[in-house]
């Protein structure tokens, strides 16, 4: 007597595959946004955290805010962070600094000025921790009096000089004490055409640094192309709100071609140079 067995003819199993490729190409548009989104749900909550350790200082310090201290080729790098504690100005107001923050905020170990460790909460989630801290154990504490970090901060504005920010940044950001229209801290879009440097925590491809110092970001993790798409960032407001601002992928930012700006923070975040196009507030 002859059994038949039951099973799947080879059209079928093609036909079956061919159903499977399909719905993933089908979903996984969806599913890539859905992990953007969630990346930036991340790095936004972990801006929040800044902004509360932030908030606990001015509290403590008769509302008075840390100001931006920090310059680089003659005007402030809100992205920079001074290594100990300094104090600036005729009414001694502290200047944003690792020792001001630090009661506040695990940001760097308690032991920063020994071995130059820091913590994840110098990142966004998006990016490589582990190299970002390497790089401020090996680049930042052993060569510069400070740290660059996933987030540009702007509190103290009405001290810098008119000719070193845009004519409306004062309008805008930060200035001697928290207010909920005010930009206060943004995470980083950063373009230096001095040397072709550029870094960012949202974009088309992730996260990119493309800068060289003695170590390099991990393998995949830095943008080819000069023009590396970023696609928007958290901002976070003196009131504590946190707004996702997109960039134009049209219109978007910037190349290392570009010779007539040297920084910049994408639309309507916070640009710095003088002679920008003020809607990038």
């Amino acid at each position: 007597m002859c059994i038949k067995r039951k099973g799947f003819t080879l059209i079928e199993l093609l036909v079956v595959i061919a159903i499977i490729a399909l719905l993933l190409a089908i979903l996984m548009p969806s599913l890539r946004k859905a992990k953007e989104v969630a990346m930036r749900i991340r790095c936004a909550s972990r801006l929040k955290q800044w902004g509360m350790g932030i908030q606990m200082y001015a509290t403590e310090n008769n509302e008075k805010m840390m100001r931006t201290g920090q310059y680089w080729g003659g005007r402030p790098y809100p992205h920079y962070i001074s290594i100990g504690y300094a104090e600036q100005g005729s009414d001694r107001q502290a200047v944003w600094s690792i020792e001001g923050i630090s009661p506040y905020l695990n940001a760097f170990g308690s032991n920063f000025a020994g071995n130059g460790e820091a913590t994840e909460m110098i990142t966004c989630p998006n990016c490589s921790g582990d190299f970002m801290q390497r790089w401020v154990k090996e680049v930042n504490w052993k060569h510069h009096s400070f740290v660059e970090f996933a987030y540009s901060y702007f509190a103290g504005f009405d001290k810098i000089p008119d000719n070193q920010c845009s004519s409306n940044a004062k309008d805008v950001l930060v200035t001697k004490t928290l207010r909920s229209n005010r930009l206060l801290m943004a995470e980083i879009l950063n373009l230096d055409t001095s040397d072709g440097a550029y870094r960012y925590n949202h974009g088309k491809n992730g996260w990119s640094w493309n800068e060289v110092f003695g170590i390099r970001p991990p393998a995949g993790k830095m943008a080819k192309s000069p023009n590396p798409k970023a696609t928007g960032r958290s901002q976070l407001f003196g009131d504590g709100h946190i707004e996702w601002r997109n960039i134009d992928a049209v219109n978007n930012l910037p190349t290392t071609t570009d010779t007539s700006v040297d920084e910049w923070n994408g639309p309507r975040s916070g640009w710095m140079s003088p002679d920008n196009d003020t809607s990038y507030f």
